[in-house]
């Protein structure tokens, strides 16, 4: 994380003193200045879709462990089908996971939230309607939809939430500042299984354990049918390695909860 915000600055510094020296020696051209606005502006869209860049906000992306320890989440849930099916996968193989509920999926789904925290699951905030256009939202708004999916939680399960995993993984000075004012803990992700992007599973699991390392935080979807037979060849692959799977909060070494 540190390390991504240290290149865009040195990127921006190098920047400011080639425009300085050129300016200096009269070299200074249209197409160098524009080169040097392109390459800064690719570097903070970089940081902007990259969660766990840091440059606009600390993101737990990984445990900080040498041991055979992995956490599997999901977003974008709960699922009225698919979610109950994902519980009972984990529930068999004794699996405590870390799932990011949409607020706008609560409504009519309250005993598949309570579920999950009956059945020792992990429950954060992943905005209330998931917008496409949220990335473009106020520092104001972002802090609305966050406030309102936070109470709906409570309101079914009795917790208040404290970690908090931006839709689509989107950072910007405004999602940053409304997860700061309202003293969010961000989680992103070591490993991303695209899993709603690829229609292949094989492709798909192939890609997670490509990745796979002490500390993983696997991160998957609760919202469609090919996920069961994706998570059920992880687990058991990642269990033949001789990993162990433990709740998110414990691998990150955060609450999960606030008092």
């Amino acid at each position: 994380m540190l390390a991504y915000r240290k290149i865009f600055l040195l990127i921006l510094i190098l920047s400011v003193l080639i425009l300085a020296l050129g300016w200096g020696f009269s070299i200074l051209n249209t197409w160098l200045i524009l080169l040097l606005i392109l390459v800064n502006i690719a570097v903070l869209l970089a940081g902007s879709f990259y969660i766990c860049s840091g440059l606009y906000m600390q993101a737990l992306c990984s445990g900080n462990t040498d041991a055979k320890k992995v956490s599997i989440t999901f977003d974008d849930g709960p699922d009225r089908i698919i979610t109950p099916r994902v519980l009972d996968l984990l529930k068999q193989h004794n699996i405590k996971a870390g799932f990011f509920l949409m607020g706008k999926n609560i409504a009519g789904n309250e005993e598949i939230v309570k579920r999950m925290i009956n059945e020792g699951h992990i429950i954060g905030n992943h905005s209330y309607s998931h917008v496409n256009f949220f990335g473009f939202f106020s520092a104001g708004k972002v802090k609305d939809e966050l406030q309102k999916n936070e109470t709906l939680i409570d309101k079914v399960t009795g917790k208040r939430v404290a970690l908090f995993r931006p839709p689509f993984g989107l950072s910007n000075p405004n999602i940053a500042r409304a997860a700061r004012l309202l003293d969010y803990t961000v989680v992103g992700w070591s490993i991303r299984s695209l899993d709603t992007v690829s229609s292949n599973n094989d492709k798909t699991i192939k890609r997670v354990f490509r990745r796979l390392k002490p500390g993983g935080v696997i991160l998957f979807h609760d919202n469609h049918e090919r996920i069961i037979p994706i998570l059920e060849e992880v687990i058991n692959r990642t269990m033949e390695d001789g990993y162990d799977f433990v709740s998110p909060d414990v691998l990150l070494n955060v609450k999960a909860y606030r008092q």
